[in-house]
């Protein structure tokens, strides 16, 4: 039995084991220069509906006019920080796909509130400002997708002020009735304050607003409103996006605001069937992803209607996971594996959407206390299941959050920011400050470290958009019979690939399972050494380090 030591930070090409000797994965001589560890890379992920999407908070991102506040411009000026559109080099991310959080006029700073779906916000630049973006996002090979309200808008809408009157056509457009409704209960309270809001001007008029009074809700029920949305995809479709997502998916018919005895679940589903069949016709490869923060029996449902929904939970079970270091009998892969067979039954072509952490939830660093091995765990975890990936902002270079919304969505942190609050990065956006990134390292820091979160993400990402397995593939679990070790197999028409992470602490070895040893080795994480048995070089074992990710493949 032959042994094989694969060096840290190892970068993964895929290399036949049994010709290597001391190496590191894809290279035959020891990495002299750490910069190797990235390797360039062929990127094969296609289309709207592959590879990984960046989550951008416009107004945090990049400031291009100095006036503190992040706009299209901004980004247009960062964009080979996401992806260059150049397989040759690595210094970008190498992201596919952008989603976009709200980017229409609103009177709040997080912008869901839509004042006017046919307009951008003037804190953003123009229309033309976020044409151009577009058109540089297509050079370089990125989708977009921007963030959708079809459950409410601003109170300040020309619909809904016009609608607040009866007699006005638009007043069918949102949800009204009289407090002697007996359909309704107009003391509903949702979030701790009252759906049913009274209009100050037409009292005893009630309309609903779920999230905040600010926010009155759209009645889907009314043909108008639904012509309506179509023609407002019909528009941003026309400019160049590639699709949305949609806010509060679940919400659009909850039980809250509908008249007893609906079936909300059934309607919303129903809706977005609708819409999104409408959003096909016009553009066939385009991306539709929602919002539904619900168990995942209701996704399941959901996800008939929408095509792919974000799998909420995962995030938090992979980051309980990561902090007790214990898999117990390879739970996350069979509790995925359960949830993915439940959303296949609902709809055979869907689409997961992963992700770690959110606009809305603490960020996923700061649960971990900016311990990169942690993260780089975590990052593992969500990158390399099934379906669209989605990070959020931020979440490659460890920025930390509170529990408050604002804290969540502060700037991104380009460079070192001195006590005076100035930084060497001109596109710095200042608009918020965070004590919560007083220690985050910035993006120009880790661009230097090869054993930094940033330069991770970058390879771990290009091997997801390099292996059609990862991207294209379903998932499977398989235990290697330890319960420090989260095991699976993801499986494409072109390739089978078996994914080995580590999530304890310690250091582990383990039993490769019979139909992957003869696989190739197509990323490490961290030094690893490798048992070779017998003339044809299967892998037998391999001692995986505290908290490291190792993949095969059979990809030739």
């Amino acid at each position: 039995m032959k042994k094989i030591r694969f060096l840290r930070n190892a970068t993964f090409g895929l290399v036949s084991l049994a010709s290597l000797g001391f190496l590191s994965c894809g290279s035959t001589a020891k990495v002299a220069d750490a910069s190797r560890d990235l390797a360039p890379v062929v990127r094969t992920a296609k289309g709207a509906k592959q590879g990984v999407y960046y989550s951008l908070f416009v107004r945090s991102f990049a400031d291009s006019n100095g006036d503190g506040i992040g706009d299209f411009n901004g980004i247009i000026q960062k964009l080979d920080y996401l992806n260059d559109g150049d397989d040759n080099t690595t210094t970008d991310l190498g992201i596919t796909g952008i989603w976009l959080l709200p980017i229409f006029p609103s009177q709040s700073y997080h912008g869901y509130d839509v004042d006017d779906y046919y307009a951008v916000n003037p804190d953003y630049g123009t229309m033309e400002d976020f044409e151009r973006l577009l058109k540089e996002c297509d050079k370089r090979g990125i989708s977009v997708i921007i963030d959708m309200t079809c459950n409410h808008s601003s109170r300040y809408t020309e619909w809904f002020q016009a609608g607040r009157d009866p007699s006005d056509p638009h007043h069918t457009w949102y949800r009204w009735i009289k407090a002697d409704d007996k359909r309704y209960n107009i003391n509903q309270q949702m979030w701790g304050h009252k759906v049913w809001n009274e209009d100050k001007k037409y009292t005893g008029n009630y309309y609903s607003g779920l999230f905040v009074p600010d926010m009155p809700d759209f009645n889907l029920d009314s043909p108008e409103v639904r012509a309506e949305f179509k023609k407002i995809m019909k528009f941003w479709f026309d400019k160049g996006v590639s699709g949305f997502r949609y806010d509060a998916a679940c919400h659009v018919y909850n039980s809250a605001k509908t008249p007893a005895g609906t079936d909300s679940v059934k309607q919303g589903v129903a809706w977005w069937k609708e819409l999104t069949d409408y959003n096909k016709s016009v553009k066939p490869d385009c991306y539709n992803v929602g919002e539904v923060w619900e168990n995942n029996s209701i996704r399941a449902r959901y996800i008939a209607g929408l095509g792919s929904d974000f799998h909420f939970d995962m995030g938090n079970r992979i980051l309980d996971m990561v902090k007790s270091g214990d898999d117990g009998n390879n739970s996350f892969a069979n509790g995925m594996q359960a949830e993915y067979e439940k959303l296949a039954e609902s709809n055979p072509d869907y689409i997961d959407a992963p992700f770690l952490s959110n606009h809305d939830e603490p960020r996923a660093a700061g649960i971990l206390r900016g311990d990169y091995d942690m993260c780089k765990v975590a990052a593992s975890l969500y990158m390399l299941t099934e379906g669209v990936p989605f990070m959020y902002y931020g979440e490659e270079i460890a920025m930390r959050s509170g529990t408050d919304d604002p804290s969540k969505r502060t700037p991104m942190l380009w460079n070192i920011v001195s006590s005076n609050g100035k930084t060497k990065d001109k596109l710095q956006t200042t608009w918020s400050e965070s004590r919560y990134n007083m220690k985050t390292v910035s993006v120009a820091e880790q661009e230097k470290d090869p054993d930094s979160l940033l330069q991770y993400y970058k390879r771990l990402i290009r091997l997801r958009t390099s292996h059609p397995a990862l991207y294209a593939g379903r998932f499977k679990a398989v235990s290697t019979g330890n319960d420090s070790v989260s095991s699976w197999q993801m499986k494409s028409d072109e390739e089978t690939a078996f994914v080995m992470i580590n999530v304890s602490a310690s250091p582990v070895e383990i039993e490769v399972p019979a139909d992957y040893r003869n696989f190739k080795m197509a990323f490490c994480s961290n030094g690893i050494e490798t048992s070779i048995d017998g003339a044809d070089g299967a892998i037998t074992k391999i001692k995986l380090p505290a908290r490291s990710t190792v993949v095969v493949s059979d990809l030739k």
